[in-house]
């Protein structure tokens, strides 16, 4: 592990602490009413200080967006290394997915609800930062898909072009959950997103992938 410096120590304690408070006060106020007077009077530094860690709002809303997906990453690396075969690894994908989202259900809400608006203000930095994770978190599923593949779990197709169905699949779920007013428990959900992505992947134990005997069917 990296050693730090007193100083380099102080730096990231007093950075955590302003995003902890940055996420209080959007999540109660949402991005476009909160301000860097009000992060900083949350914080307890003055807003001048803000400034040393964060070029603007936008810049420490962006690094909130780029660290809570990096705990999600993280999260379900550690979820998914407890099961064995493709299969199994994606059902617990999707279910802690899913448990990460419901526990951060308040801050992820104004994120879904105000990301149309980010896109012209995120800069190629910022807004290449949090890309940059999100093909991270493609590619880790993309490798589940392809031992899956390797394994003869799932039929012939692009791990990638899978991983990003899956993904769109779980996100247009949670969205709509995170904006709903009746949203009773995400995880209840969970099994029908298994069973609709699974039976597009998965081999039948025949040999035929579920999606071939549905279009035979047909």
């Amino acid at each position: 592990m990296p050693k730090f410096t007193r100083k380099e120590r102080e730096y990231q304690v007093r950075r955590a602490e302003i995003m902890t408070a940055a996420e209080r006060v959007f999540s109660a106020k949402g991005f476009h009413k909160a301000t860097m007077g009000e992060i900083a009077k949350e914080s307890e530094f003055a807003e001048g200080t803000l400034y040393n860690f964060f070029k603007s709002k936008i810049d420490l809303y962006h690094s909130l967006i780029e660290e809570k997906s990096e705990e999600l990453l993280d999260y379900l690396r550690k979820q998914v290394s407890k099961t064995g075969g493709a299969v199994e690894k994606v059902k617990c994908l999707i279910r802690a997915q899913m448990a990460f989202f419901e526990k951060n259900r308040n801050f992820f809400k104004i994120f879904v609800r105000e990301r149309d608006s980010f896109e012209w203000m995120a800069g190629k930095d910022v807004g290449g930062r949090v890309n940059k994770v999100y093909q991270t978190h493609i590619d880790f599923v993309a490798r589940i898909i392809k031992d899956g593949l390797k394994h003869s779990e799932f039929r012939n197709l692009n791990p990638k072009e899978a991983a990003y169905a899956l993904t769109g699949l779980l996100n247009s779920s949670i969205s709509r959950w995170v904006t709903s007013p009746r949203r009773g428990r995400l995880l209840a959900q969970a099994p029908s997103l298994i069973e609709i992505f699974l039976r597009g992947v998965q081999k039948s134990r025949g040999g035929k992938s579920y999606g071939r005997r549905f279009e035979e069917s047909v």
